[in-house]
């Protein structure tokens, strides 16, 4: 087995978990997913462009997708944690692509228990931003300035 192979496998598993959580139902609501070659998942439609174009904690109550924190990474890009739906991750910016490399199931707090936003990010995902950001996050000015630039260092 190739690594393309392993990591197909590990991308229709992670879809499959997202699918079945969301419901059948539920699937037309959420912001569509892609598996490329090499088991890759790249953000598409409303992820892709609320990625692109919304601010941390600046989308809507109702807004299908929330950015949580923007950040440098050490390999020179840029990343965003995000949730949408039941689902929580962190995309990283790759070119002109949002390549999503962690994803898992939102932690849910009690009923009208209020949380901070990074908070209810699974461990997975904050270990995720831990592995890979260089500095702190990004403050509103520099999240303006990133996105001006076209998510471009």
């Amino acid at each position: 087995w190739s690594w393309a192979e392993w990591g197909g496998i590990a991308a229709a598993l992670i879809v499959g978990v997202l699918a079945g959580g969301a419901g059948v139902s539920g699937l037309q609501d959420q912001p569509q997913l892609a598996a490329m070659s090499g088991g890759t998942l790249l953000a598409q439609g409303e992820l892709a462009d609320a990625l692109t174009t919304q601010l941390a904690g600046a989308g809507a109550q109702d807004a299908p997708v929330k950015i949580g924190v923007s950040f440098e990474a050490k390999d020179g890009g840029y990343c965003r944690s995000f949730m949408m739906g039941a689902a929580a991750g962190l995309a990283c910016r790759n070119g002109t692509e949002w390549k999503v490399p962690v994803m898992a199931q939102a932690v849910k707090g009690a009923a009208g228990e209020y949380r901070q936003a990074g908070s209810v990010m699974p461990p997975m995902i904050l270990d995720a931003i831990d592995e890979r950001i260089t500095g702190q996050t990004l403050d509103a000015k520099a999240e303006e300035a990133a996105r001006a630039r076209e998510w471009k260092r």
